[in-house]
């Protein structure tokens, strides 16, 4: 039973900070400090069964150091042991061998030194070489037992680890990718928008490239960043807005309603420009006399609400949601950044069109 607690207490120092077994500082301390454990263990054994102090104390300091040594060594050789080459079965019988060997070299390097060196202790019943045989033949195999169970532990974390890795890095991809489809996007309509005014209007033409410039040399700023402030991204939409309202006159405005408290909150870089993009898009359809776009922003509970309202008769809301169009990317950025803690709706109320937008929690770092 204490060597068995001896080797658990290995075990539980190794299964914290072992890494591909071998090498690392945590498999070192545990080595020391079990096999210090099992020498103490050991020391009275021997003190019990010869009656002898010395015989037990020069038994101990012999063996024990000699066993350390020997697991640190397999240890070490099946650390450095490429992946390929370690098949189960082989391995398994290897390790068999290995521990009959050592357990025949520690037994009889036990019994040579009681019979040639030491004399006048107690005489114990039976043949003394193979008890030490069984007694090292135990300890081994429990050794051997408990490191390749915490191998296999550590490689099976490790290896979830790099799958996680390797989902995070393509998250990431796909986000940035998505990210990517924003602004040229943005820039393509914006550019046509401003085709269209220079035949008739030239001077308006001009006031939209120039805030167009504006606007990219905003959104440069800020390229790369995934997250943005809120107030930054309010920013960003009443700048798009500015953009469309000179196309159309002063028909087009925006207002906005924001609670302060959530200002400073982090939010995806452009989803309010998204929603804003939407509204003027196919809210303009119809024959409104003054086109306002309202954002508003508040905090219900935990999560944060982001409210933008236009005039207009919604059609198909889901095919917007689930497109390949501003929306679908949008909600796609979404899931990204909070899965299962987003909501998006586009209602009818009454004659306006309400996009909502409900997020909980931080967003996910990518």
């Amino acid at each position: 039973m204490a060597v068995s607690d001896g080797v658990s207490m290995i075990s539980t120092s190794i299964g914290g900070e072992l890494s591909q077994g071998e090498s690392a500082p945590g498999f070192w301390r545990a080595q020391v400090v079990g096999w210090i454990f099992l020498a103490f263990v050991g020391y009275f054994i021997r003190l019990a069964v010869f009656g002898n102090a010395v015989a037990a104390f020069w038994l101990t300091l012999a063996l024990e150091p000699l066993a350390f040594i020997l697991t640190s060594v397999a240890a070490m050789a099946h650390g450095r042991l490429p992946s390929g080459q370690r098949e189960p079965v082989i391995v398994l019988a290897g390790s068999v061998l290995l521990c009959v060997a050592a357990s025949a070299l520690l037994a009889s390097i036990a019994y040579a030194i009681n019979h040639l060196f030491l004399s006048g202790i107690r005489e114990i019943p039976g043949n003394q070489y193979w008890l030490g045989f069984i007694y090292y033949m135990g300890i081994l195999s429990i050794w051997t037992l408990i490191y390749f169970g915490v191998s296999a532990e550590l490689a099976a974390r490790t290896e979830r680890l790099h799958k996680m890795k390797a989902e995070t890095r393509s998250l990431r991809l796909e986000l940035e990718h998505l990210q990517l489809q924003v602004e040229p996007h943005f820039l393509f309509n914006a550019l046509n928008t401003i085709v269209a005014e220079i035949g008739d209007r030239p001077a308006v033409a001009e006031e939209m490239t120039r805030r167009l410039a504006e606007y990219l040399r905003y959104s440069l700023d800020r390229r790369g960043r995934g997250l943005c402030r809120l107030e930054e991204d309010i920013e960003a939409a009443q700048a798009y807005i500015r953009i469309q309202a000179l196309r159309f006159d002063k028909k087009l405005d925006c207002r906005c309603q924001i609670d302060p408290a959530t200002l400073k909150m982090q939010i995806p870089h452009m989803t309010l420009q998204g929603l804003a993009e939407n509204a003027i898009k196919h809210g303009m359809r119809g024959e409104h006399e003054r086109f306002v776009i309202h954002i508003r922003t508040r905090l219900q509970g935990e999560a944060l609400v982001i409210e933008v309202t236009n005039p207009g008769i919604l059609q198909a809301p889901f095919d917007l949601v689930e497109s390949g169009g501003g929306l679908g990317n949008l909600c796609r950025r979404l899931a990204l950044r909070y899965p299962d803690r987003y909501e998006f709706s586009l209602d009818q109320r009454g004659d306006l069109t309400v996009a909502e937008i409900r997020l909980r929690g931080e967003p996910a770092p990518l």
